[in-house]
């Protein structure tokens, strides 16, 4: 995985100015489409790669290389309209491949026509095209589909350079795809003012590539010509990691718009597959108002199969169109996106196709009067328009409100043995500096709003034994209803108990180092009307040291990053909006000691896996839900108040990236303990029969650690019969884990450097 995004980041960082410059990337001039003006250009401006190393006598053949540079070099069109492509491909030590076969590489051709509705907008139309006929779902008429071709003339020059020379002529294309063309009122002549994309597909080795070119055959120009950027891979890959469709060897954003555009239809099911509505519409799934209403929404692919998107639920806000398209506007702050020239396109041309994707319950011959084209869109959604801009209809008020809340956790004292902990916190305006009155605000005086201060212990791997519940979660207090002023902006609170001592049950004490957390959600009336909204307020923890002679905190162990789980959820908010983008938070309630014994007993829909509680631990849950997809008994965990049973299936959970792939979610630690082996010391055994006494995990009948992580998504009989050889145990208690009578073998194997390292069998590195 590594290996594909060190390829992935090349392209990118270097390849928009050489794949698109050299293809398209930079300045110079040429004939353009009436009213059709130069976008921004891409950086660099024109790039020449490197020339090939000839190989050694015995060269890497292409099907072994782990590493691929392409590039387009020049494309020409002659006046028999048959594009000749030059193009070169190197291995990672930029060794000239000289094997490849004509049955490895795919090519498209499209031109790119101007739109009515300003200078840098237009859509891709490919000159290489099939007609589908429908043969099932519910089409009834033959389609035209874009495509790519591989049956042209190609020659080796055993350098490392390729001529391509098209089948396809755009000058004399078949009267059956004109006619078919006419039918559906596209225009497939051959126009050299326009620009004009060549890009390549690479099979049958270990990378895929999709090197691309634009260009202005009236003049052979390559800068300052019309582009469309409106996404970037590398945002598509915040939650794809890498994106890989039809086989997984169309990889670039760039390339799929050269066949999903305008003029391509799945004649099955009739959808269009235009990648500005297919992209969106899938994306939206479930929630789209025609799904909602009992349609589908699905596309029929290879073999006539269906892919059915109409159980896609996106792990965020659908609103965040920044996400894939950000422009200097639109993404101004977010060091995590790549920024395209025409990435603020969204917020500044409104049209039928693209709000339609989402909003596809609305009838566009009648709304608003009926808006046969696009052109009086912007009168309307745009700034000062009737219905506002585009972004102000997309505009997220609760997220936007977040921002004017931070807590902090400033001291944390009277945390020993036998004592109860009093917290010192503040929630201020990050905006202001300035600091709220919890008591008087309005935002906090609200039925709505909420404020807590939770304690938790310890933070070798948290278990808050002896909080006098039948759970393992956090104690907290209301800080609304508790808190006393300092009269400087903070407020202090004590626990709901005191640290275990051992005194109320014999040998369940607290040791180490403690957490305390704020968390809530004021009340906030986004819209001046007075109604009041619930406001997720960022949780904040702090450390404190519980029996340390030092006084000193231990932090829990930092094994993934918020900003990683953000890039696909956007936030995390949870519980009611009480648990917000905190990952500390969650893992104190989320423990090796915690189940969902206690509503499960009560659930109004029992689940039906058959099990009396399941455990909640954050290291097994969470893996348990992303890997639905592999899985082969779902997992099943009562929520709360025994209210609903969440079913984590296929019909639930969609992880969009490569499962394998531990560095979506998790840090890369310089000791190797983030998701490597060994694991962290300390890190407990999960409970999955919490016993009798709820007090006393010692009666817990728990799966050793390792296990439990690798069994959270490795669930067959197989695989713990794998663990169970080697140490692993589905059925032990923890003071044999730590009197060494049950010891797991895995780091034999599995540790960082040895032959089969976790990272290696994910293929991380």
């Amino acid at each position: 995985m590594m290996m594909v995004n060190t390829i992935r980041n090349w392209f990118i960082a270097g390849s928009i100015a050489l794949l698109v410059a050299c293809g398209g990337g930079g300045g110079g001039g040429g004939d353009r489409a009436p009213g059709v003006e130069p976008g921004p250009t891409q950086p660099g401006g024109a790039v020449i790669p490197p020339a090939p190393v000839l190989p050694a006598p015995n060269p890497s053949p292409y099907a072994d290389a782990e590493e691929l540079f392409a590039f387009i070099t020049a494309v020409t069109i002659p006046e028999d309209g048959h594009a000749i492509v030059d193009f070169q491909l190197t291995d990672g030590n930029n060794t000239a491949i000289i094997d490849l076969e004509v049955s490895n590489v795919h090519f498209t051709l499209a031109k790119l026509q101007s739109s009515d509705l300003g200078n840098l907008t237009g859509s891709w139309q490919s000159y290489v095209n099939i007609i589908e006929d429908p043969e099932v779902g519910t089409g009834t008429e033959r389609r035209l589909q874009a495509t790519f071709e591989s049956d042209g003339e190609f020659s080796n020059n055993l350098d490392g350079s390729y001529i391509y020379r098209f089948a396809t002529s755009t000058t004399n294309l078949p009267d059956d795809i004109l006619d078919q063309a006419a039918t559906e009122d596209l225009d497939l002549s051959y126009q050299p003012g326009l620009t004009h994309r060549v890009a390549i597909q690479f099979d049958g080795g270990q990378v895929p590539v999709n090197p691309w070119y634009d260009w202005l055959p009236s003049t052979g120009a390559t800068e300052d010509i019309f582009h469309m950027a409106i996404s970037a891979t590398d945002n598509c890959n915040l939650c794809h990691d890498q994106l890989g469709m039809h086989g997984g060897n169309r990889i670039e954003v760039q390339y799929c718009v050269t066949c999903h555009n305008p003029g391509s239809t799945d004649a099955d099911s009739t959808n269009t597959v235009d990648m500005k509505v297919m992209i969106h519409k899938l994306h939206r799934g479930a929630s789209l108002p025609s799904v909602e209403a009992g349609g589908e929404y699905a596309i029929y692919g290879y073999k006539n199969s269906k892919h059915d998107y109409s159980n896609v639920h996106y792990p965020q806000d659908i609103r965040r169109c920044e996400n894939c398209h950000a422009g200097t506007a639109t993404g101004e702050g977010r060091e995590d996106l790549v920024l395209t020239p025409q990435g603020d396109n969204w917020t500044q041309y409104p049209a039928r196709a693209s709000c339609g994707s989402c909003h596809d319950d609305v009838d566009f011959e009648q709304h608003a009067g009926g808006q046969p084209d696009d052109s009086d869109c912007a009168s309307c959604h745009s700034e000062g328009g009737r219905a506002g801009s585009v972004e102000y209809s997309h505009r997220m008020l609760v997220a936007d409100a977040m921002k004017d809340f931070e807590a902090e956790v400033i001291s944390v004292a009277n945390s020993a043995p036998g004592q109860i902990p009093e917290v010192t916190f503040k929630v201020s305006n990050p905006n202001t500096g300035e600091a709220y009155d919890i008591f008087n605000d309005p935002v906090w005086t609200q039925a709505a709003s909420s404020l807590n201060i939770k304690v938790s212990w310890d933070t070798g791997d948290y278990t808050n034994t002896g909080n006098g519940e039948d759970n393992s979660s956090s104690i907290s207090s209301s800080a609304l209803a508790d808190a006393i002023d300092n009269g400087d902006g903070s407020y202090r609170v004590s626990a709901s108990m005191a640290i275990p001592d051992g005194s109320a049950a014999p040998g369940i004490a607290a040791s180490g180092s403690g957490a305390a957390t704020v968390e809530g959600h004021p009340a906030v009336d986004l819209e001046d009307d007075g109604v009041f909204v619930q406001v997720p307020l960022i949780n904040a923890r702090g450390f404190f040291s519980i029996d340390e002679s030092d006084g000193i905190a231990v932090p829990r162990r930092e094994s993934v990053e918020l900003p990683r789980c953000l890039a696909c959820h956007g936030s995390l908010v949870l519980h009611g909006d009480n648990r917000s983008d905190n990952i500390d938070s969650c893992v104190t309630c989320h423990n090796p000691r915690n189940s969902d014994r206690g509503v499960r007993e009560i659930a109004a829909s029992p689940p039906t896996d058959g099990k009396q509680e399941e455990s909640i631990d954050f290291k097994t849950m969470i893996h348990g839900i992303h890997a639905a997809g592999m899985r082969e008994n779902p997992l099943q965990i009562v929520g709360f108040g025994g209210r609903n049973t969440h079913v984590y299936d296929t019909t639930t959970v969609h992880y969009p990236g490569t499962l394998s792939n531990c560095l979506a979610c998790h840090t890369e630690d310089e000791n190797e303990t983030s998701f490597r082996l060994p694991l962290a010391p300390g890190v407990l055994g999960t409970s999955v029969d919490t016993g009798e006494d709820r007090q006393d995990p010692g009666d817990d009948i728990v799966v050793t650690p390792a296990t439990a992580v690798c069994a959270s998504c490795h669930d067959d009989t197989v695989a713990a019969a794998h663990m169970e050889s080697n140490g692993g145990s589905f059925a032990t208690t923890q003071a044999d884990i730590d009197n060494g009578l049950v010891v797991e073998q895995c780091n034999i194997c599995h540790a960082a450097g040895k032959a089969y390292d976790v990272s290696t069998v994910h293929q991380v590195d």
